[in-house]
């Protein structure tokens, strides 16, 4: 069955078709998920961009592939995402991320206070540039950059990790993907900036109170044997190359 993908909006395009094929790099693939991951429509990701870590195929690869899933020669994989609230008063804004939502310091060449609680406990507070709340999916991404761990992306968890942090003793923690993280930061008046994904972005001040939590909508990616996600760290991060020589000194 055909249809024009003008008929509808774009979050709506996913409740009319089976997978949606995503051209493009990382960026593409990101702000895909966020336009269709409601409608739990599988996402086939061809890569167009340099490093394309998210989706599974490169351009040569299309048409064999997508003769595959015409034969239902594929997988499904599910990943976890991520929901963030930032409050303003009595306003509300609500926004989805793949792999990560952050607040940094925006332009200012200081470090600011963030104040972290778990389900309301209090936590700690960051004396750092900025904090990265990651999913396993975005634990490559920002959260990767900045020092924190590594997580296969069949786990469910929410990774803190401070940006920079001005201590020894602050570094990244994995918690439970149940509970919900409320950060409020300190930054003596200065702007502040909070994203999703990078693509998402708005102004915070001290008022503003953020909540993170896991989303109710997975990402779901269609994905094809023999490419596993440790073979995508090997083979696109180079992770665990050994460039020492074999032969004997």
């Amino acid at each position: 069955e055909a249809f024009n993908p003008s008929d509808y909006h774009r979050s709506e395009i996913g409740f009319h078709c089976d997978i949606v094929i995503a051209f493009g790099g990382d960026g593409t693939m990101l702000s895909t998920a966020r336009e269709v991951s409601h409608t739990q429509v599988p996402i086939l990701g061809v890569n167009l961009g340099r490093f394309g870590f998210l989706a599974e195929i490169s351009i040569k690869e299309l048409y064999e592939q997508v003769e595959k899933i015409a034969s239902g020669n594929y997988e499904v994989e599910t990943r976890m995402a991520l929901e963030a609230r930032v409050f303003h008063g009595a306003k509300e804004r609500t926004f989805f991320a793949c792999n990560d939502v952050v607040l940094d310091r925006y332009s200012s060449s200081r470090t600011i206070l963030i104040d972290t609680y778990i389900d309301g406990e209090y936590l700690n507070t960051y004396n750092a540039d900025g904090i990265i709340i990651s999913s396993p999916t975005g634990s490559t991404a920002y959260n990767l950059s900045a020092g924190g761990p590594l997580l296969a992306t069949d786990l469910e968890a929410l990774i803190v990790t401070p940006i920079c942090s001005h201590s020894l003793s602050q570094r990244p923690l994995v918690i439970n993907p149940r509970r919900t993280i409320k950060i409020k930061a300190r930054s003596e008046g200065r702007k502040m900036l909070f994203t999703a994904d990078g693509q998402d972005v708005l102004d915070v001040t001290e008022k503003d109170v953020i909540e993170v939590r896991k989303s109710r909508y997975p990402v779901k990616l269609v994905k094809f044997s023999g490419k596993s996600f440790y073979q995508v760290l090997r083979t696109k991060l180079n992770w665990g190359e050994n460039k020492c020589s074999n032969e004997s000194i």
